[in-house]
């Protein structure tokens, strides 16, 4: 006997029953006409006819809201938001986001952040994100002046300290670039020349390649910089330029960086890619990275002398702290085989 098709319920392959509604995507037990499934299909019905329950203005929750529609919230890049938004997650699932966010101790934030130990990175962020809620909320006069639970909270440290970024030596990006396949190396030509994340890398377009400038968006300061072209670079970007391009391109023509089969790379998927090209070359280190290429970039510019607001411009204030620490190793170095060598 043919059944009836319930409201909100749906078929997978033909044998599966779910229930979707609002927020509620779920299974249903069984078939229509058990018990099982009527029972859960009602209390599925239920709940998305339930009113969700009002905030508590007080509470540490509805200050996490009032950020998540701020407008500082919402300026943010997309992908800070996104990684933002990641942690208030975390925040919000917590029992920390019941308590009245005016009385939250650093006692209480240092046990949320204490519950991620065995991801320093997660609890470190865990931190970070309670100081910019109540930065943000001491602006907007929510909070008493300078209130901030998570102030003073350390860095968690790692067993054998934090993860060392190594930087690229130049006999080690002479010997990728030797063998990577063309779409692996124009990224890392593009990173190690410019000096800009992969994010910003794998977005370069042609429409914006000036021979010898290329203009960058940066997708997390959204600032616009103008980088000089590298000789190299420029020599190799020129060779691979498409030929008779559009004055309008299509978007997915005019981006640089593309796989073998001409579809962009997404930063992970480059990553990805790289760190098996990384592997694959004989006599190259394991532990290379994308950071590494950026730390190289910054040393390239110091020992070239650049200045230091040159530099920062580049590459932004973190990265040219440790690029500037590496080229000055680097530099010690080198001036240490000359005294021995004369």
């Amino acid at each position: 006997m043919a059944v009836a098709k319930l409201p909100y319920t749906y078929v997978v392959k033909g044998v599966y029953w779910r229930f979707r509604r609002g927020g509620l995507n779920c299974p249903l037990p069984g078939q229509p006409g058990e018990s099982a499934f009527h029972a859960a299909y009602a209390e599925k019905m239920a709940a998305a006819e339930r009113k969700p329950a009002a905030i508590d203005r007080k509470s540490f929750r509805w200050l996490i809201k009032r950020y998540r529609e701020s407008a500082e919230f919402r300026a943010l890049a997309d992908p800070t938001q996104l990684d933002y938004g990641k942690t208030l997650d975390i925040l919000e699932a917590d029992d920390l986001a019941d308590q009245p966010y005016r009385y939250i101790t650093w006692a209480m934030v240092k046990a949320v952040r204490d519950d991620f130990a065995g991801t320093p990175r997660k609890a470190h962020k865990v931190k970070q994100m309670v100081s910019a809620l109540y930065g943000w909320a001491d602006q907007a006069g929510m909070v008493p002046e300078k209130f901030n639970p998570a102030a003073g909270l350390k860095k968690l440290k790692t067993k054998g300290g934090d993860k060392e970024i190594v930087v690229w030596s130049d006999h080690e990006i002479a010997l990728f670039l030797q063998h990577a396949k063309p779409h692996i190396a124009t990224p890392v030509m593009l990173a190690l020349y410019t000096g800009q994340r992969l994010s910003d890398v794998v977005a370069m377009t042609w429409s914006r390649y000036q021979t010898d400038m290329i203009r960058v968006r940066q997708s997390k300061t959204r600032a616009l910089l103008d980088i000089a072209c590298h000789s190299l670079l420029r020599r190799h970007l020129d060779a691979i330029k498409p030929k008779g391009r559009a004055v309008v391109p299509m978007p997915d023509k005019d981006v640089i960086c593309l796989r073998e089969d001409d579809v962009p790379w997404s930063a992970n998927a480059f990553g990805s890619a790289m760190s098996r090209a990384v592997r694959a070359t004989p006599g190259m280190p394991h532990d290379r990275s994308m950071h590494g290429l950026r730390y190289a970039a910054g040393s390239t510019m110091e020992e070239a002398g650049c200045t230091v607001a040159e530099i920062e411009s580049v590459l932004g204030h973190q990265t040219f702290k440790m690029a500037l620490k590496y080229a000055s190793q680097r530099l010690r170095a080198k001036a240490a085989l000359a005294k021995i060598e004369a």
